[in-house]
């Protein structure tokens, strides 16, 4: 069996792991959103056929990317409403959000062909109508943040065609369910996304860095 891992990177408390796997007729997620320790996510990848996992961290970094924003970041900040782009966070105040990022990246990149990274909020925003703004502004702890999640959830599922339920309702589980999504859109269709470049010379790390396209973002109604 084929998986496609989404991995929404935050504490040792708060790391959200799935699995997607394809069906016939779209997707099926073979794996809950749970929380996980990245040892469980690496022993998850030597023991299954995992083709590619998107991670929610930064993945790479340039010794010349002083103020912690990559090409990459200020791009993705350019496309989104002034409003939400503070949704892209440097890579100095989020201090182990990207350790931890490359560190999974690393330590499954010998099992695992393609490792991306993306913005599961922004990948959100670019994938759903216009109708659904509100929800994605408060899902991570606005107003009503369950119901938030529970809407988007509903038009991602039936828009990604994934069999399966969220069982648990938080950002992170819906985040980490995103990050599979592009994990699986950049095998069978990269159309679809974006290429967010990180231009600086010496970089290392893991990408590239995806998000869904903001030109195909879906028309309010459909």
């Amino acid at each position: 069996m084929t998986h496609y891992i989404g991995v929404d990177i935050a504490g040792a408390s708060n790391t959200w792991f799935t699995s997607l796997t394809p069906t016939d007729d779209g997707l099926s997620i073979a794996v809950s959103p749970h929380i996980a320790a990245l040892t469980e996510i690496i022993t998850f990848v030597d023991d299954h056929d995992v083709v590619a996992a998107c991670i929610d961290a930064q993945l790479t970094i340039a010794p010349s990317d002083n103020t912690g924003f990559r090409s990459a970041d200020t791009e993705l900040r350019s496309l989104l409403p002034n409003e939400f782009q503070n949704w892209v966070a440097s890579i100095n105040s989020l201090m182990a959000v990207p350790v931890r990022g490359r560190l999974l990246a690393d330590s499954i990149t010998a099992s695992v062909a393609t490792i991306i990274e993306t913005h599961p909020r922004a990948s959100l925003y670019f994938g759903t109508p216009e109708e659904l703004q509100n929800s994605i502004a408060n899902y991570k702890g606005g107003p009503n943040a369950a119901e938030c999640t529970r809407r988007l959830w509903d038009d991602w599922s039936a828009r990604y065609r994934i069999d399966g339920e969220l069982v648990t309702i938080t950002d992170g589980s819906l985040d980490s369910i995103i990050c599979a999504t592009v994990a699986y859109l950049c095998h069978t269709s990269p159309a679809q996304l974006y290429r967010l470049r990180h231009n600086a010379p010496a970089r290392v790390g893991h990408g590239p860095f995806y998000v869904l396209s903001p030109a195909a973002r879906p028309k309010q109604g459909m």
